[in-house]
Parts: C-alpha cells; structure tokens; sequence
C-alpha cells in the first residue's frame, strides 16, 4: 500500500503541474475561452465512452496492469500538448487524456478498497489517506508551478512527462500483483444490473453524482477565468491552486470526523447555494474569497457520495460499479460543458458559475429527499447490514 502512495503521489505531482496555470498556457496557444471549452467537451465525450468499458477491464484483468499503462498515456497527452498548437491539436491531447483518465479509474485504489471493506475502520483509514497523499503531491505540485512556471512556461510539461516515466517505471517494478476478480466467462450483465435492482440506492448514488458535474465543472473550467476577469494576475494562481487543496484536506479532515448523516449532505449543499448567489453582488476581492471557498462544501459533499457507492456495491463488482459512476458524472460534465460553451456567449464566467452553482444545490437537494423517502419505504422490505455508515444506507 506504501508502494501505491508512492506511485500515486508521483504521477499526481506530474498531473498537476501545469493545471495551475493551464488557461495562460491555452491562451498562449491560440486558444480562446470559448475554445477551451471545446478541449473540455472532447475530454469528456471520450471519456464517457472508454470509463465503463475500463472499468470491466480492471475487474476482468490486471488492475496494476492498467494503472501503469494509464501513467505512460498521461505521458503522451502531456507530450501532445507541450509540443502542438491549435485547438484541433490540443482537442487530440484532451482526448489521450481521457483514455489514460478512463484507464485509471478504479484501478489499484479499487483493490485496497476491496481488500480492506470489511474492516470498516481500515477502509475508512485507507479512504482518505488515499485522498490526503494525492492533495499533498497536488499542495507539492502548486508550489512547483509557482517557482518553474516564470522560467519554463509551456515547459513544466516536459518536468510532467519526466515524472510520469518515473512513476511508471516505479509502479511496474514494485506495485504488487493484482488478482483477477472475475473470469472472461461469467456473464457480467446479468448479475451488474440484478445488484442495482436489488439496491436502488447504489442508482440514486450514481444519479447524484452525476449531479455534482453542475458545480464542479464550471468551477475546474472557469475559475481562472473568474480571476482574471476579476483583474488578479495569473501569477497568482499557482498559491490559489494551493489553497484550495489545502481546503480539500480540511474537507476531508471534517469529513472523518463527522457522522456521515442525511444532514451533513443538506448543509453542505446549502452552503454551495448560499455561495453561488452572494457571488455576483461581490466585489473583485470578495468574489476571489468565495469561489475559493467553494471546493470545501463541495468536496464534502462528494467525498460521502463516493464513500456509500464503495461501501455498498459487490465486491467483484466494485470497479465497473465505480466506473459506472464515473461514466454517469461524466455524462453530466458533457452536458454542463454545452451550457457553459452557450452560457460564455451571453454572460460573465462569474454570473454563469453563480447560477451552476444554485442550480446544482437545488437539484440536488431534490433528488435526494427523493430518495431519502424511496429509502424510507423501501426500509420493511430489505434493511441494509447493520455495519454500514448511515450515508450508506
């Protein structure tokens, strides 16, 4: 498990590198706002299309196999952007990515998981200190991009790709072998869609994250350029990329340590609307304060969402299960991106992040009273294990 934080932190820090600044880094390309949304709606129709079937493959096959194949196609949409131009070329790395993020998922995470879910304290453990190694090789990375990106620019993704080969060669070495979990010849459809009729709320889980692609999109897509619009320099942004995660380690630590209650998912939600619509009567500083404050009701929120689908679902199921997840979010990020590339033609990226932010809320908040009371009525029939977390349930 050491040896798979190790690997993980690694490929993170070379991930993460250049995101700080990846706006000014497009913008120098050729790019406009507009256009980079474009690289955004490939990435995401890609990876709609390979994350499930990816995720069959890491229940099926090797997971550290996958894992470290996933490093070296980082590597390459890494090497696509630093040496191209244009939007087509850069819609061509956008789409790598999504193969090497589609790959990733629910891979060597999956299996410590699966080991360690019986033990819920272990899991819970293993849960977030995965979380917490990936936001610390991403504070290490932020801190990186502030210092190398005045005297490299484009360049930090060549230091990307350098750490990318490391960490696959790393991973390859010294990751453990992963068993199979199912055999080429069981019949998979059968028993993946029996599961979800046997617990709706694994589909309610799935719909609401989905869901949370109407917040997180527009913010991963259109802080930067809140930022700027808000007259901050992008030389700033490397210390911003830091503070939100040391925001997302407060999230997590909060998280732990809350009892994970249908309430907890309310206030949180509740917070992201109260956010989203102070945003456009703030100021310039006032509005930097408070779309930096958004990740940690939002991570909260997620984190719990993540955790019940992990805590719930079969075990040999547990990869196309999450990949599922991801597909269902992703397919939520497609859309949202098509609002977003519409919405920068007729309004401010803050105004447009303001209104995502209070729909997401609102939706949300719906959806899942909706199934809070699915839940409630479907209690005489089927009681979940009296083991599991009550966000869970």
């Amino acid at each position: 498990m050491k040896t798979y934080f190790g690997v993980s932190a690694l490929a993170t820090f070379a991930r993460v590198l250049p995101q700080a600044v990846l706006t000014p880094i497009l913008l120098d390309k050729g790019l406009q706002f507009d256009s980079i949304i474009w690289t955004q709606i490939v990435y995401m129709i890609v990876l709609s299309l390979a994350e499930f079937p990816s995720g069959t493959l890491a229940d099926r096959f090797s997971r550290k196999r996958l894992y470290v194949l996933s490093i070296l196609v980082f590597a390459c949409a890494y090497g696509i952007v630093w040496l191209g131009e244009g939007l087509l070329t850069m819609c061509l790395a956008w789409g790598v990515y999504a193969l090497g993020t589609a790959l990733n998922t629910s891979t060597m995470d999956i299996h410590y998981a699966a080991v360690l879910r019986d033990d819920e304290r272990s899991f819970k453990r293993f849960f977030m200190l995965d979380h917490n190694v990936i936001l610390v090789a991403t504070i290490a990375s932020a801190v990186a991009t502030s210092v190398l990106y005045p005297l490299l620019g484009r360049g930090l993704y060549a230091v990307s790709i350098s750490f990318f080969v490391i960490a696959a060669a790393f991973g390859s070495l010294a990751l453990p072998r992963t068993p199979i979990v199912r055999e080429l010849q069981e019949d998979e459809a059968p028993k993946f869609f029996a599961s979800l009729r046997r617990d709706p709320w694994l589909v309610f889980v799935m719909l609401l994250f989905a869901l949370t692609q109407l917040a997180f999109t527009p913010f991963f897509q259109m802080w930067q350029m809140v930022f700027l619009d808000a007259k901050l320099d992008a030389d700033w942004f490397g210390l911003i990329f830091i503070a939100f995660q040391f925001i997302n380690v407060a999230s997590n630590a909060v998280w732990a340590r809350l009892e994970h209650s249908d309430f907890l998912s309310f206030a949180a939600l509740a917070t992201v609307f109260a956010i989203g619509s102070a945003v456009p009567f703030s100021g310039e500083s006032w509005t930097i304060l408070l779309v930096t404050m958004i990740p940690f009701p939002l991570f909260l929120y997620a984190n719990s969402l993540a955790f019940a689908l992990q805590s719930r679902a079969p075990a040999a199921l547990m990869s196309s299960m999450n990949a599922l997840m991801g597909t269902a979010s992703t397919a939520g990020a497609i859309a949202t991106l098509g609002l977003c590339l519409i919405g920068l033609n007729v309004t401010e990226p803050r105004v447009l992040l303001s209104g995502s932010l209070m729909f997401f809320a609102v939706a949300s908040s719906g959806l899942l009273a909706l199934a809070i009371a699915r839940r409630g009525s479907a209690t005489s029939e089927a009681e979940p294990p009296d083991h599991l977390p009550q966000a869970a349930h």
